[in-house]
């Protein structure tokens, strides 16, 4: 199945700053990383390209690098089988196993969650999707209404159901991942799986126990308050997505809001963040 066409930016860069470049170019639509001894390539989707804010991005944190003058444009192809040459397995501890299709399961995991992305890169995040599984892991899920915002290939909701999760509504603005989730759940006999596409805006009006963000920066200090009226009182908030130099700035944010932090973590330089929202009837 041929995608829509994409962009390849290759940048000079030596390997020290590849990680935080890659969390830079993240915030701004950059899904897919290519490490090189000395060159970074970072891959976008056509639409989302823009010549601003890249550099404006990039001067942010990398002022007086070089950029490329000109991009490159990938046409359209079948990207899934760029991806079953690159995606690995992905364990968490011995709760979970995160396999595609066509790896052999494993014995000594609690859980298995197969996913058939649709994408052939990879994101170069699987210390944060690491993290939230993590977390999961030491919530108290069963019976809960779970909301997993940017769910992506659907891991974290379709984890929380097994897990026994209640409900889980699962969104993404990504019309890809969006029939991705859907795909996935049925890939791991999932039903009840509630999948929207679109933004904050599309969270119908229902309470949730926990909710999931695993998202960035710019999107999580802009939703805050649109998460906050749908989490239940006592309820659960786990961010991630995050780089260790926005840490701080989340953090405070979140802490505004009378929250409280419950639990931080971090994984290759990456931040998981767990708030409580206050019993208003305690």
């Amino acid at each position: 199945m041929e995608g829509p066409g994409h962009i390849r930016l290759q940048l000079d860069l030596a390997e020290e700053g590849h990680e935080t470049m890659m969390a830079v170019l993240s915030t701004v639509g950059y899904y897919a990383f290519e490490e090189h001894p000395h060159r970074l390539d970072a891959y976008i989707a056509e639409a989302d390209y823009s010549a601003d804010a890249l550099t404006e991005t990039v001067n942010r944190f990398f002022p007086g690098l070089d950029l490329p003058r000109e991009i490159e444009v990938l046409p359209p192809r079948d990207y899934n089988a760029e991806w079953e040459k690159n995606f690995q397995p992905v364990r968490v501890r011995d709760l979970c196993l995160v396999r595609p299709p066509f790896a052999p399961s494993e014995p000594g995991f609690h859980y298995e969650v197969i996913v058939a992305p649709k994408m052939a890169f990879g994101t170069g995040h699987h210390a944060t999707t690491w993290l939230m599984i993590e977390q999961l892991g030491e919530l108290e899920v069963a019976g809960k209404r779970v909301l997993d915002m940017g769910t992506g290939t659907g891991v974290l909701g379709i984890l929380a159901r097994k897990m026994g999760a209640a409900e889980v509504t699962a969104i993404d603005i990504d019309e890809w991942s969006y029939a991705n989730a859907r795909e996935n759940a049925v890939l791991n006999g999932i039903a009840d799986f509630r999948v929207i596409q679109g933004d904050v805006r599309a969270i119908p009006p229902d309470c949730y126990e926990i909710i999931l963000a695993n998202i960035n920066r710019n999107v999580l200090l802009t939703d805050r308050d649109q998460y906050l009226a749908h989490l239940a009182p006592g309820g659960t908030l786990v961010l991630s997505g995050i780089y260790d130099f926005d840490e701080d700035i989340l953090t405070e944010h979140y802490l505004e809001a009378d929250l409280t932090l419950e639990a931080r973590k971090a994984r290759n330089e990456w931040v998981r963040l767990t708030f409580r929202k206050n019993d208003l009837t305690a």
